[in-house]
């Protein structure tokens, strides 16, 4: 009889779990960025992950601070955005700089890259990870390409990706030739 219950017990256990687990998935769609696991550093020095990103629409791009050309663009256009956006959404939506370079944006240089460029925390976040394989699977997440060319500098795409609150893609400048007022009526939408 100790056998039954014991066997009845664990046949319980393992029900509660894949429950557990059902539920859990389910609170993160199956296309979302923020089924990631990696580990990120924010402008504060704050250790966080992509799902902490979640329940708000995103504006996201990947950077890296000395760049001195395509990415300044980026951000202004980021900021174009935020200027396009209906009042009813423009303190809604994030915008989230990643730095694939984060063996020099350094919470540090994050934080006075934002003040230069008047990004104000916790609207405008920007995000790095030292872990090269973390930032290469969120780039690969978002159409992004990029590749170290020496002395710093890096080859890359350009482009502004718009994510909704749940870290679906709902559309992106990437390759294509769509511009940042055309992902406006992305958020209005969702």
């Amino acid at each position: 009889a100790s056998m039954k219950m014991l066997k009845l017990f664990f046949f319980l256990l393992l029900q509660a779990s894949i429950c557990l687990a059902a539920t859990d998935a389910g609170t993160v769609p199956a296309d979302s960025i923020y089924q990631v696991k990696s580990s990120w550093v924010d402008q504060t020095g704050k250790k966080i992950e992509l799902a902490s990103l979640s329940g708000k629409p995103v504006v996201i791009s990947m950077i890296y601070l000395s760049c001195t050309f395509s990415c300044p663009t980026t951000v202004q256009h980021m900021k174009e955005l935020q200027k396009l956006l209906p009042e009813s959404l423009k303190h809604e939506v994030q915008f989230v700089l990643v730095s694939f370079d984060g063996e020099h944006d350094t919470p540090a240089v994050m934080r006075k890259y934002a003040e230069k460029h008047q990004l104000a925390f916790p609207q405008w976040r920007f995000i790095t990870s030292k872990n090269e394989a973390d930032v290469r699977e969120l780039a690969s997440l978002i159409d992004f390409k990029y590749k170290k060319i020496g002395d710093g500098d890096f080859e890359h795409s350009f482009g502004i990706i718009a994510l909704d609150a749940s870290g679906r893609v709902l559309g992106s400048t990437i390759g294509a030739t769509m511009k940042e007022q055309d992902l406006v009526p992305l958020f209005k939408k969702n």
